[in-house]
Parts: structure tokens; C-alpha cells; sequence
């Protein structure tokens, strides 16, 4: 069966896919998903959406979108739909394809786990190995070691808004890295993203502590088709 495809494409530096009630930001930083809309349909599948979402005591809604963009958004899709299927992000070719595991070829295998639901990749950069969170939502990246910083020299300023630690802002740096596959070896090419540091007080700190080190936005998917299957693995598609 061929997979269902749908529009993928940037806005206010978001991430966002096109179905047909409409466009939601896609972001496989939350463990959940809600909207405006009370259901949705993807791959043939309906889902209940509720209007609130929560996690760590906390909750969001669209107010706390509707302060990241201010274009049409009607919802959110987190990991708890997203995860059900295996899904091919092709940014480059501004598509999403939705299907099973059997639907796409073999990739290279990378270095993958999940955070609270939330995909973690290995990356490789300045000399060290990193476990990072791919966070789509996430339209910077962030680093919680600062000495993965050491020595280089900042490039602006970052100004960001996050629903769990309110505004954010600090120096912004352009860090280069790679991915890592199964077996530990770099795979390329060459990334970069514009990141910050991320001193989050507890949340870093707890982050911290379930092995997170830094966390890698939407950016990565300028340069690299992604394959996540449903059963958590990561690999790259040429």
C-alpha cells in the first residue's frame, strides 16, 4: 500500500503539514496533541483531539501556540499520534509521507531512544558525542552542557518562547554536528544549526539526568531526509 502524502513546509520558523482540516504545527517535542478541531484523519486513521494537552502538571492549548505564530494554525500533532505510524519527513521536496514500516525502503540506521515519548538521536560534534532530543516544534536548537560551547564565539541573539519554561533568550551560537548511526560511526554531511544555551533550571536539570545533552530542531531536516518507524527506530533516507 502506497503511504499517504501531505504538504510539508516552514512557516515562522515552524514546521507544519497540511491536512485536510487544515494546517497543524507538527512537533515530535510533545508527547501530545490537541486542536481547535474535535477530530483528524491521517493514513486512513481518526483521531480524537481535545482542546487542552498536559504534561509535568502543566497544560497548553492554542493561546500558547497562537504566541509562537500568528498565521492559520488550527492544532498541534505530538508524538502520541505521530508514533502509531511510520513517517518519512522529505522538507526538501515539502512532503510527509504517512504509511507502515513496509511502505519505505531501508535507510541508514541512526542512533535513536525517546525521552517521555520524545525521539532522541546521536549526534557528533566538536569531538564529542552527544544524545540530543529532535524536538520539530522546536524552531532553535539548544544545548544543556555549556562546555559543548567552550571556545566559540557568538553569532546574534536568540529570542524563543517555549509553553513549559516561558520566554527564552541568550547568545545564539551556529554549532556544527553529525549524526551518529547504530554502531557509533558519523554519518554525514556536515550539519549546522543555530542553538543557545538552555539553563532551565529544574527541567534542565531533569532533562539532564535522563541522559538529554542537547536539543535539535526542525532545522536538521534542511539536509537530510528522516524515516521514523513505528517502532521508534530512526534512519536516514537518501
Amino acid at each position: 500500500m502506497a503511504p499517504h502524502s501531505y504538504p510539508l513546509f516552514e512557516r515562522e520558523n515552524h514546521l507544519f503539514v497540511e491536512l485536510p482540516e487544515g494546517p497543524f504545527l507538527i512537533d515530535t517535542g510533545s508527547p501530545m496533541s490537541f486542536g481547535t478541531v474535535g477530530r483528524i484523519t491521517l493514513a486512513g486513521e481518526t483521531y480524537t483531539l481535545h482542546q487542552r494537552a498536559g504534561a509535568a502538571g502543566m497544560s497548553f492549548s492554542m493561546s500558547d501556540i497562537s504566541k509562537l505564530v500568528t498565521g492559520p494554525c488550527i492544532g498541534l500533532i505530538g508524538m502520541d499520534v505521530l508514533g502509531k505510524h511510520s513517517i518519512r519527513y522529505s522538507y526538501r521536496a515539502g512532503n510527509l509521507h504517512v504509511g507502515e514500516s513496509a511502505d519505505f525502503e531501508r535507510g541508514t540506521v541512526v542512533a535513536s531512544g525517546n525521552l517521555m515519548g520524545v525521539p532522541m538521536v546521536g549526534i557528533h560534534s566538536r569531538g564529542a558525542n552527544v544524545c540530543a532530543l529532535f524536538d520539530t516544534g522546536a524552531q532553535y536548537g539548544y544545548v544543556l552542557k555549556r562546555s559543548l560551547l567552550d571556545g566559540l564565539t557568538s553569532t546574534g541573539y536568540i529570542s524563543d518562547y517555549n509553553p513549559m519554561l516561558g520566554d527564552i533568550s541568550g547568545d545564539s551560537y551556529s554549532l556544527p554536528y553529525q549524526l551518529i548511526d547504530e554502531n557509533g560511526e558519523i554519518i554525514g554531511p556536515l550539519m549546522h544549526e543555530t542553538v543557545g544555551f538552555l539553563d532551565a533550571g529544574m527541567l534542565g536539570g531533569l532533562l539532564g539526568m535522563l541522559g538529554a545533552e542537547a536539543i535539535i530542531g526542525w532545522h536538521l531536516l534542511e539536509n537530510v531526509d528522516l524515516l521514523m518507524r513505528q517502532d521508534g527506530g530512526i534512519e536516514l533516507i537518501p
